[in-house]
């Protein structure tokens, strides 16, 4: 055995059995009862300084990782200088310096050996992250008209004096078509794709969802910061709606290592409520140390990370990673109690004292994967406009967002306090319950 591993001897059965506890937390229950098959698990390793003799794996980690703009998987040298360091019964597949972590392919009896280790802060198999559902009505467009407004009003009209000139969002979504002339067209020239995790892939967008909600956060005529930088990073498997832990880790990992303080994260996916086979909702949750790792990473490093809150009507608090104060929490509001001057929380979506605001959600008119317009429902497309608010004040701001004079959580804090209080309400009209009554206005 080499040198800086230290492993907890399985005395007996019943150790055994309370590790398979332990390891099954962040375990998605639908392989629970598989065989040992090998599958891919996302390790975070503790840092060095609180295990005993555990530089070694952290220096080769912090070596090992990608530095280039290719969001490659480190060298082959390095992630078998890992497997052998830990004596890796598997392979490692990537590298996540900047949440201290790896990505590993290797089975039930491997993880649950290495969730024994010391220096394992944890460990969990990778599994797909839906994107947050939306659906579909015809002839609307009230939510960019009601962004810019100081009541729950719309005129179908945006005004703004600045536009996100010299602010980059960075989209980790299903893509967006920029070859497309219709598309191009909207952006003008301030949008490409970065990465794609199908890596022989040109970040092609085969459902719309990331060019709704790039269209959403940046579109000239469909979002809020019109003079803003976009960046693509392709998350989603070929055209499927679904993405996975290690291919968002990744991602994030990324950004926080290369883009400037001051950058906006928007990341429009989200866990389901897990309540497959009894018809009860709200009872299941699901966490995820690693995603919650890397965002909270990216937070550390000056970004801005804007998440949906989630459409399916639960506690936010419940879920990865709407459960942690470094996400930018957002919530949907509809404009059916316009006329009282209230913002209606929509239907769908979750509440939760970790929500920072909410923004329009219902039937918003945005740009579909083909350019043309569409209407679509969902806290996938608050949450952007959100993230072109936040672009569109930090450039009002001057440097105030990138200087590091101030830490996140009191940007975060002064970006909370300038929404509106008090005038989202409960679906029936009533005051608000289980979240802050805070609507996000684009004020400038």
């Amino acid at each position: 055995m080499k040198k800086g591993i230290v492993m907890k001897k399985k005395c007996s059965k019943i150790l055994m059995f309370i590790l398979m506890i332990v390891s099954s937390i962040f375990f998605p229950s639908a392989y629970a009862d598989e065989d040992d098959d090998k599958k891919s698990y996302i390790i975070i390793f503790k840092q060095a300084e609180l295990v005993e003799n555990e530089a070694p794996l952290q220096t080769l980690i912090q070596n090992g990782a990608d530095t280039s703009e290719t969001m490659s998987s480190g060298t082959d040298e390095a992630k078998q200088d890992i497997a052998d360091e830990l004596n890796l019964d598997g392979e490692v597949i990537d590298i996540y310096d900047g949440i201290n972590g790896i990505l590993v392919n290797i089975d039930l009896t491997e993880a649950l050996r290495l969730s024994a280790l010391d220096q394992v802060e944890s460990i969990e198999e990778d599994s797909t992250i839906p994107e947050a559902a939306f659906s579909t009505q015809k002839n609307s467009g009230w939510g960019l008209g009601r962004i810019h407004q100081s009541t729950a009003t719309s005129d179908n009209s945006y005004q703004y004096e600045y536009d996100g000139s010299g602010r980059t969002i960075y989209v980790l979504d299903s893509g967006l078509n920029i070859n497309n002339s219709k598309v191009a067209a909207e952006f003008g020239g301030r949008a490409s794709v970065i990465w794609d995790v199908n890596f022989a892939g040109k970040g092609e967008d085969c459902t719309g969802h990331g060019s709704m909600v790039s269209s959403a956060a940046a579109g000239k005529t469909y979002g809020v910061a019109k003079g803003v930088t976009l960046k693509m990073a392709k998350i989603s498997v070929g055209c499927r709606r679904s993405t996975s832990i290690a291919a968002t880790v990744k991602a994030i990992n990324w950004i926080a290592e290369n883009a400037p303080r001051g950058s906006i994260v928007n990341w429009s996916y989200g866990f389901k409520d897990r309540g497959p086979y009894i018809r009860i909702p709200c009872i299941r949750t699901y966490s995820s140390p690693a995603l919650e790792a890397a965002i909270k990473k990216a937070y550390n490093a000056g970004m801005f990370v804007v998440i949906p809150a989630g459409n399916d009507a639960c506690d936010t608090k419940n879920y990865s990673p709407t459960n942690i104060p470094e996400s930018f929490v957002v919530g949907a509001t509809s404009n059916l109690d316009f006329a009282n001057g209230k913002d209606r929380i929509a239907s769908f979506s979750r509440k939760g004292t970790n929500i920072s605001g909410f923004a329009p959600g219902t039937n918003l008119l945005l740009m579909n994967k083909d350019g043309h317009p569409i209407s679509k429902s969902g806290t996938s497309f608050s949450a952007p406009y959100v993230a072109g608010t936040i672009a569109v004040v930090c450039e009002h701001e001057g440097t105030r967002c990138e200087s590091g004079n101030e830490d996140m959580a009191t940007l975060y804090r002064v970006f909370r306090e300038a929404g509106t209080l008090n005038t989202v309400t409960n679906t029936d009209g009533t005051t608000l319950t289980g979240a802050t009554s805070r609507f996000i206005r684009q004020q400038w």
